[in-house]
């Protein structure tokens, strides 16, 4: 059964003491689950603003040319979360100070969530319960057994078929080896993806091997992309982005925002091709 599969990340350090480095090499490269190219005229747009250094001058690229919703949605949701971007800068958000997680939703990543406004998903915020991960935990749960809580994330994404992603929000980024981040990608979030993955492998056993589950996890102005699959009957496989980083000051921002809105459309055409 996929509730059985063992969740195995090839880039952790664990796995060098149980594997050779030709065994991790292939548990890479079987049947590789790989995020698509972002699209050429996003990308041509998004080159526009990764030199320019000013506020006034990246003001002046956004009004260049207006985008609507329905002819270019990746632009006009380029367009808009550069201009929400800016208006960080405009405001002096920055140096961030004691932001709520809340905040950081709604303000930093909110084009996260406003990426996936013209496809058929349903994205909730703010500590929901995964469905998935409430069937695992209460499948065996006798009449007078109480109903035991799931895993909660700070965004979910669903479906008619059942749960595509999460996310998990830290306001503060105490470095890769943090408790809260190690807690998040190598514990919490990956379990619930688990959950996820089983639980859309038995509405749709059909497409077992073609499946992927994502995990956007941030911590303060830092994302790390999580994907886990299923190349074989009882393993799953986590792989991670490496991390890139929401500018916090203008000279940086053009670059920087490029990269963040690339490997979110990238999830995203990932998610439409599946």
């Amino acid at each position: 059964m996929a509730s059985n599969a063992n969740s195995k990340n090839p880039s952790d350090p664990l796995w060098k003491n149980r594997f050779t480095n030709d065994g991790i090499d292939e548990i890479r490269r079987h049947k590789p689950h790989t995020l698509p190219p972002c699209p050429d005229q996003l990308l041509n747009y998004l080159n526009h603003f990764s030199d320019i250094k000013t506020l006034d001058a990246l003001i002046s690229q956004t009004r260049k040319r207006h985008y609507d919703f329905d002819q270019a949605f990746d632009l006009e949701w380029a367009q808009s979360s550069i201009i929400s971007a800016l208006r960080l800068f405009q405001g002096n958000y920055f140096p961030l100070t004691d932001q709520t997680e809340a905040d950081m939703i709604r303000r930093i990543w909110s084009f996260i969530d406003t990426a996936f406004d013209n496809v058929n998903l349903d994205i909730r915020c703010g500590e929901k319960e995964s469905f998935a991960s409430s069937y695992r935990r209460n499948r065996e749960r006798s009449a007078n057994d109480r109903k035991k809580h799931s895993h909660r994330t700070d965004l979910l994404f669903k479906c008619n078929e059942g749960e595509l992603e999460c996310a998990e929000v830290g306001k503060k980024d105490d470095g890769d080896n943090g408790t809260k981040e190690l807690h998040e990608l190598g514990l919490k979030c990956p379990k619930m993806m688990k959950d996820q993955l089983c639980h859309l492998i038995k509405v749709t056993p059909h497409h077992q091997y073609d499946l992927a589950i994502v995990g956007f996890v941030t911590m303060s102005l830092k994302l790390c992309v999580m994907v886990l699959d299923r190349p074989s009957t009882y393993v799953c496989r986590i792989q991670k982005t490496s991390a890139l980083f929401f500018p916090s000051n203008v000279e940086t921002m053009g670059a920087r925002l490029e990269a963040l809105l690339a490997l979110v459309t990238q999830v995203k055409q990932g998610l439409i091709m599946k």
